[in-house]
């Protein structure tokens, strides 16, 4: 499978919650790529990857962890990156952030994981 549908798949399975499946999928492609500002980029994903299936699984310490690092990896890149919505996605990962410190603190969060945040394209609503 070509990167192109290798990266369409991770999507895929990070849209539908597959978080340990989509973590597979972007590791591979991040272990193959060689231009730097695109591997920091799937590293960034896979920790935002990592980082909800931490959160699912109420580990709200390797939530936050993996939550910051993306931040530090893509946290600076441009809004709209590989024709990702990249601003929206970091929005939501912040809010879900601030949930899983505040619940690592002992304060009671409503965490309806039926509302993660999508991948979404610059085309799509």
């Amino acid at each position: 499978m070509d990167k192109g549908n290798k990266f369409i798949k991770g999507i895929n399975e990070f849209n539908n919650g597959l978080f340990f499946e989509c973590h597979d999928t972007f590791e591979e492609i991040w272990n193959e790529e060689r231009n730097p500002e695109l591997k920091k980029f799937y590293h960034g994903l896979i920790h935002i990857t990592v980082g909800f299936y931490h959160l699912t699984n109420y580990n709200f310490r390797g939530a936050v962890s993996q939550f910051k690092k993306a931040f530090d990896k893509i946290g600076t890149y441009p809004q709209i990156y590989m024709n990702i919505k990249l601003w929206e996605l970091l929005s939501e990962v912040k809010i879900w952030l601030e949930k899983a410190e505040k619940a690592l603190n002992g304060e009671k969060q409503n965490l309806n994981f039926e509302n993660l945040p999508k991948i979404k394209f610059i085309d799509e609503k």
